[in-house]
């Protein structure tokens, strides 16, 4: 008997509609619910041909083609063609076999509706993906019979597999995150990538594929598509016999839709909530190093906060320092054998090794990937390492450390997401190493600014000590004659005295008029006169040591309280021997004027400047008539403003219009080599600027100069700025 017989006889004892049909499509035998049934089955193909398919022959045609069985859900009933394996037609009589399952397939649409409702909500539940196929696999197994569910989750360039999900029979999952299998390698990825929609294959042409389980007969493919892009697949495997049906994957088709934006809501959800936990862990970060700026407590940090966040055996961070020193911080998980500093360290070779784009991470999932000239595998070895990655930490596009980044336990593939992280994390590691050099340099700044202003003052103070007796020695010879002369007059009366007191002692007292020599009345008015000449003398040297004293104010370095037309007074007492005498001083002093709070020695010695200056500016003048050789000195007091001016006036032969703005300059002088020193004004003004005050100056040609001092008045009650 031949196949085509064998074969008729075979489906005559079956119940369902079973017909034969020729490669054309028409009916060649039929059993008895086939020949029964082929007219209504003739019917319910038309509503293929009117929903814009093909025609019934040329439909069933093209599904005899395929090497699998094709399923056609018609209303209340399902048609599942078979083609039939070569030899087993009779001279191609027979090419396929046609199943009727009018009870198959959905009874309604309003069935179909409820069922992707039911996967809408079980899908829609929940933005944790292990949530959501769980969901789906309950509603699967109720209206998609099959042994094992597999759902692969590409990632987003579509070159490997981010996520794969078993779904087994009896519900169980098993989750496989970060599968990092590449696409490109799986059979039915690969096939579902280039034609984007379902795969229906039956046992013979079922791929070989981890996808699908071992002992099914039949397999289901539906491409998971989101806005026009593959983004992973539902492949679904059955032992039975029977297969899936058309229907199923049509159902399977629409549910997978709603799976692929549900898994992009809750990719997209978890996405946003990761990059916010990785943006908290950066300000984490970036607080806990920014806190300090010493150098060696923002390392010791980072590498800590770093290794922990990161998840990793070892985090290395090295510092390069500018002065050639270099520091290496550390953290290793507990149990993690700890490097010492110099041990496998090669990350400045390995961006010196890059020309093109010397400071892209250096990343190694596998350390049997690592370039001999930085390290060999024995060596990676011996520091049990698998995966590691360096990022280098810039200041300014210059290389001033890295992160090192050691996984001993596994290898270790560094997905985008660390890569990002760890660039963010070096990026403000950077950030924070500059702000702490650029602290250090104005540290050493200020330090070095301290010093030489330390050095300058010191300088300023010997340089005031230096003027101040340099003009004291302009008068020592003035002084000299001023305490002389009352000294003399002293000893000369202690002789005189003595040579009286010898004659009292020498002569008797007589009262006789007529007697010779002097009577005791008399020597005793000589002693009186003469004593009184010598209190005279004696109070003499005391207002000229007095007045020294006052001017000089050796004895008071601190702020004093003093009335300053005492301190004006004792300084031209002690100047007055030394300046012509047909200079007239005019005082014309305040009566409202209170005392200040000040250093006195520094502003007599202001005083002492400018009125030496006036004595000599008159001095160069040539006498004309009219002239008159005067100082004149007023002061005065500003109750609203509480400050007090003191103006010095002379009739000398005034400033040079071009050199005004040089007169408070150090070391400039009129006055020739060996007379000037060119300090006493450029004095006068950090003396005066030391009382938070202002001095200037007017002057005209031939008429005059005047200088003026404003000072705050800090009365008794005040309080020093």
């Amino acid at each position: 008997m031949d196949g085509y017989r064998i074969l008729e006889s075979f489906i005559y004892n079956i119940t369902s509609p079973l017909v034969l049909v020729d490669g054309s499509g028409k009916k060649c035998s039929a059993n008895r619910a086939g020949e029964k049934n082929w007219s209504d089955l003739l019917l319910l193909l038309e509503s293929v041909e009117r929903n814009g398919l093909l025609s019934q022959q040329a439909f069933i045609q093209s599904c005899l083609k395929r090497a699998y069985p094709s399923w056609v859900a018609m209303e209340g009933a399902l048609l599942k063609i078979t083609p039939l394996a070569a030899g087993l037609a009779d001279e191609s009589e027979a090419a396929g076999l046609l199943e009727w399952q009018p009870g198959a397939g959905f009874d309604s649409g309003k069935e179909k509706l409820q069922i992707l409702q039911e996967v809408s909500r079980a899908v829609n539940s929940s933005l944790i993906m292990e949530d959501i196929f769980e969901a789906l696999g309950e509603v699967l197994r109720n209206h998609i019979p099959y042994q094992e569910a597999v759902i692969v989750i590409l990632d987003n360039s579509q070159n490997g597999i981010k996520t794969l999900v078993r779904i087994f029979e009896d519900g169980d999952l098993e989750i496989s995150g970060e599968h990092n299998a590449f696409a490109g390698y799986e059979p039915l990825v690969d096939q579902v990538l280039r034609q984007p929609f379902s795969h229906l294959y039956s046992r013979d042409a079922l791929p070989e594929s981890f996808l699908i389980a071992e002992n099914a007969v039949s397999a289901l493919v539906v491409p998971l598509v989101n806005k026009g892009v593959v983004i992973g697949l539902i492949a679904m495997s059955t032992s039975d016999e029977g297969g899936f049906y058309h229907y199923q994957e049509e159902l399977l088709t629409e549910v997978s839709a709603q799976l692929a934006v549900a898994v992009e809501n809750a990719k997209f959800y978890w996405q946003t909530q990761a990059q916010a936990g990785r943006e908290f862990l950066i300000n984490q970060l970036t607080r806990s190093i920014r806190q300090s700026l010493d150098i060696d407590i923002i390392l010791g940090t980072a590498v800590t906060e770093l290794g922990k966040v990161i998840g990793v055996s070892r985090c290395f961070i090295r510092y390069f320092s500018p002065d050639g020193q270099e520091k290496a911080f550390q953290y290793q998980l507990p149990g993690t054998r700890r490097l010492g500093a110099d041990e496998l360290s090669f990350e400045k070779a390995v961006f010196a090794l890059r020309k093109d784009q010397p400071f892209n991470p250096f990343i190694l999932n596998d350390i049997r990937d690592c370039p001999s000239q930085l390290a060999t595998q024995t060596q990676l070895q011996e520091c049990d390492i698998k995966s590691l990655a360096i990022f280098p930490i810039l200041i300014r596009d210059a290389l001033v450390g890295t992160i090192t980044l050691h996984q001993c336990d596994a290898f270790r593939v560094w997905v985008m997401e660390d890569i990002e992280l760890l660039r963010a994390l070096a990026e403000h590691l950077g950030v924070a190493l500059h702000q702490a050099q650029l602290f250090l340099e104005l540290d050493q700044q200020k330090r070095a600014l301290e010093q030489t202003l330390e050095e300058l003052q010191q300088a300023q103070l010997y340089l005031i000590q230096s003027e101040k007796m340099a003009v004291l020695g302009q008068f020592v010879a003035g002084i000299a004659h001023e305490v002389n002369t009352p000294l003399g007059t002293m000893v000369s009366n202690n002789a005189t005295l003595k040579v009286c007191f010898d004659k009292l002692k020498q002569l008797p007292f007589s009262a006789d008029e007529n007697a010779t020599g002097p009577s005791a009345e008399q020597l005793f008015t000589s002693v009186e006169n003469l004593l009184s000449l010598n209190k005279l003398a004696s109070t003499r040297i005391q207002d000229i040591v007095k007045n020294l004293r006052n001017f000089a104010r050796l004895d008071e370095s601190e702020l004093k309280i003093v009335d300053l037309h005492e301190g004006i007074d004792s300084t031209i007492l002690l100047i007055q021997s030394s300046i012509d005498p047909k200079i007239r001083i005019v005082r014309n002093y305040a009566t409202d004027l209170p005392p200040v709070q000040c250093y006195p020695g520094l502003l007599n010695q202001v005083f002492m400047n400018l009125l030496v200056n006036a004595a000599h500016a008159i001095q160069d003048v040539k006498p004309s008539p009219g002239w008159q050789p005067e100082i004149e000195i007023d002061t005065a007091y500003s109750p609203d403003a509480d400050r007090i001016s003191i103006a010095i006036r002379d009739t000398g032969k005034g400033i040079p219009e071009e050199n005004m703005a040089k007169v408070f300059d150090p070391g400039f002088t009129t006055k020739g080599a060996g007379v000037g020193t060119g300090l006493g004004l450029a004095l006068c003004y950090r003396i005066v600027e030391k009382h938070h005050g202002r001095i200037a100056v007017d002057s005209v040609v031939n008429q005059g100069t005047r200088f003026c001092v404003e000072i705050p008045a800090r009365s008794a009650t005040g309080t020093h700025p």
